[in-house]
């Protein structure tokens, strides 16, 4: 008989051990799953600092999200949100449906860059519903069974509410460098989002907000602001950057 407790014993710390450690992982996972999947869904870099997660009451945060640049555009960085609270109703969540009370998204940082086919926030709001595009599943011929879908294709999200506050605008026009305006957008509330049977994917959720902030950015201003960099409206030049600029544009020439 002790021989057999002892033996239970040690199956309870080894459970116990192997729960403990995947508990304590759960977040470098979701660390490393945004990033991999963001990258891919949006087709640029993107990197996090750090992610937060509780099993128990769904609360979570991401913080130092950074999303890069699409070919053709000259800024470093697209998007830098410094922290991002989410929280999970766990209660009305399912295996295939994750329903999200709310996502506040905490001061933006947005650099909006002016290229030849629009902006670069834009083209990875593009992105992101091409990737969404991609991977919704098609309508099964009538008769036949629906197709095996991937987990993307099974990840359904309802989201009541995104509200985006304090988001700031460094806009820039790439062919005058140098030449700057920054706007402060007004709160930004998307409600309901995939309520209905059929929900929305991540990839989804993703290119609402995006094209929604881009929006509203050229709402606010900032794409006018874009604009009255070649005209002398109210901006900031960086008069040693130009400078350079146009001495670049003289070596070309040869002048």
């Amino acid at each position: 008989m002790k021989w057999l407790i002892r033996i239970l014993i040690v199956l309870a710390v080894l459970i116990l051990g192997l729960l403990w450690f995947g508990y304590s992982k759960i977040d470098d996972l979701l660390k490393l799953g945004i990033e991999k999947a963001g990258s891919e869904a949006l087709q640029v870099p993107v990197k996090l600092e750090k992610a937060s997660v509780s099993v128990f009451s769904g609360a979570g945060s991401l913080e130092g999200l950074e999303i890069g640049t699409p070919a053709g555009f000259s800024v470093p960085k697209t998007l830098r949100i410094g922290k991002t609270e989410v929280a999970i109703d766990t209660a009305a969540s399912k295996e295939d449906r994750i329903v999200i009370k709310h996502i506040r998204v905490i001061e933006p940082d947005i650099h909006l860059e002016l290229g030849p086919g629009g902006t670069n926030l834009s083209q990875i709001a593009r992105n992101a519903r091409t990737t969404a595009d991609a991977i919704a599943p098609s309508a099964p011929a009538s008769g036949t069974a629906p197709a095996p879908s991937n987990p993307q294709q099974a990840m359904k999200l309802q989201v009541d509410e995104v509200l985006i506050t304090g988001a700031k605008v460094n806009a820039s026009a790439g062919v005058l460098p140098g030449a700057k305006a920054i706007v402060t957008l007004p709160e930004i509330k998307l409600t309901s989002l995939g309520t209905g049977p059929e929900g929305v994917t991540p990839a989804e959720l993703t290119a609402l907000i995006l094209s929604r902030l881009a929006d509203e950015a050229v709402k606010a201003g900032a794409g006018g602001a874009v604009e009255n960099l070649l005209k002398g409206g109210n901006i900031k030049v960086d008069t040693q950057e130009l400078k350079q600029s146009v001495n670049e544009l003289k070596k070309l020439f040869g002048k």
